[in-house]
């Protein structure tokens, strides 16, 4: 055998790999997209911008996405590679209360979701309508939160929290509630910060279930340990009913 052999990921510049240095342009090139989708919105997302602004080739771009498309599922898909991860390490987080930990489970989905607008957006606006692939994608998220929470519900209907029944279309109908009290809060109409929003969602999830208790004649849970929502100083204008309310009125009907 002749020669030294060559180091993995072939010649190195500046003391990367080759291989470093092509996952570090991926990477520019997906913040700069996101950027851009959280300012422009995927309409105004454009090759030769998202190039200039992760300073890397239009080929090098082809190197590691084949089309615009591509680069928006790209980044979908980290967005639910993240959420799933989390949601996923909430439910599996110690031995606590069943209903508190699928609660959980919920905040930290929504509390990621909104601490990026950009990332939000991304996940709840522009990937509608794309195409038929990328709706595909979409759905099959959807479809894989509806499962989770489904599963919650009847594991908590199996420790007697939930009276027993098909959970499907109550998770679908969560999820796609969920997914639409994020898009209004990004649309900068409520008023809310943050923080806020998420404890409004929480809110809508924790009455659901006491509303689901008392109907179907079962003992109130005991005193919520989630937060309640901070006092408002200042309602915002055109004020709706809250999410609570909301949902005290469509349980009782």
């Amino acid at each position: 055998m002749t020669g030294s052999a060559r180091p993995q990921g072939g010649r190195r510049y500046r003391g990367r790999s080759t291989d470093e240095l092509r996952a570090e342009r991926r990477q520019r090139l997906l913040d700069a997209a996101l950027a851009r989708i959280g300012r422009r919105g995927y309409a105004g997302l454009t090759i030769e911008r998202v190039c200039s602004d992760a300073r890397v080739s239009t080929r090098h771009f082809y190197e590691h996405f084949g089309s615009r498309e591509a680069l928006l599922q790209a980044l979908f898909e980290r967005f639910t590679d993240d959420t799933r991860r989390i949601v996923g390490e909430a439910l599996s987080s110690g031995d606590g209360d069943p209903m508190e930990r699928a609660l959980g489970a919920v905040a930290a989905f929504v509390r990621f979701a909104l601490a990026d607008p950009a990332r939000a957006r991304l996940a709840f606006i522009e990937t509608v309508g794309v195409s038929p692939d990328m709706e595909r994608r979409r759905r099959d998220a959807i479809g894989h939160f509806v499962s989770l929470i489904a599963g919650a519900a009847e594991q908590l209907a199996e420790r007697g929290v939930l009276p027993r029944r098909q959970f499907h279309l109550a998770a679908v109908a969560l999820v796609g509630a969920t997914n639409e009290l994020i898009v209004e809060w990004l649309s900068g109409d409520t008023g809310l910060s943050a923080s806020q929003m998420e404890r409004a969602i929480m809110d809508l999830f924790r009455t659901l279930i006491m509303g689901a208790r008392a109907r179907s004649g079962a003992a109130p849970p005991s005193t919520p340990s989630w937060p309640a929502a901070p006092l408002e100083t200042e309602r915002p204008k055109n004020r709706q009913k809250s999410s609570t309310e909301l949902t005290i009125i469509l349980t009782m009907s």
